[in-house]
């Protein structure tokens, strides 16, 4: 059953968490895509947003810049986590972020954190998970750290809090 588009009003500035989105989208639908994000196709085809603009702005070029931007972002985290098993992961200004999805482990376990109109769109288009959660704060509101340091407390491995550190 076709549900109708997850709409959304979202100011100028937070508009452009779309534009990565469709760039890691459009290279999913191409016949040998650099980065294979599925979750970000899924996502453009649910949304109520036109993408035309986007498409007649942005070059095949800009388009590609999104792809191997989240193709080497994904590399870094992978080899992060190869050494650093069940790593906690901040993602700071996630937007509509699928990094989790692309690099999941069975182990990291995930933050994003961004404005709550954002947090509130994407946990309509992607929910929180055990090991996903979302903070709906201010980058600029420091208490964030706080509430992924009571995450990081309220773990299993209490090692894990003597080891948190923001670099």
């Amino acid at each position: 059953m076709n549900q109708p588009p997850i709409a959304f009003d979202l100011d100028k500035v937070q508009t452009t968490l779309v534009l990565p989105l469709w760039g890691r989208a459009k290279e999913a639908r191409k016949k040998d895509p650099i980065l294979l994000d599925a979750y970000a196709a899924e996502i453009v085809d649910r949304i109520g947003y036109d993408f035309s603009a986007i498409e007649r702005m942005l070059s095949e070029f800009s388009q590609l810049t999104w792809a191997i931007r989240a193709f080497n972002f994904d590399a870094i985290v992978r080899a992060f986590l190869a050494v650093h098993e069940s790593a906690l992961i901040v993602n700071i200004g996630a937007g509509l972020d699928t990094t989790f999805q692309r690099v999941n482990d069975g182990r990291v376990r995930w933050v994003n954190v961004d404005l709550p109109d954002v947090v509130s769109l994407r946990a309509k288009l992607i929910p929180d998970s055990d090991r996903e959660q979302s903070i709906a704060k201010s980058v600029l509101d420091y208490s964030w750290i706080e509430d992924i340091r009571a995450q990081a407390g309220s773990s299993r491995d209490a090692d894990r809090r003597r080891r948190f550190r923001l670099f």
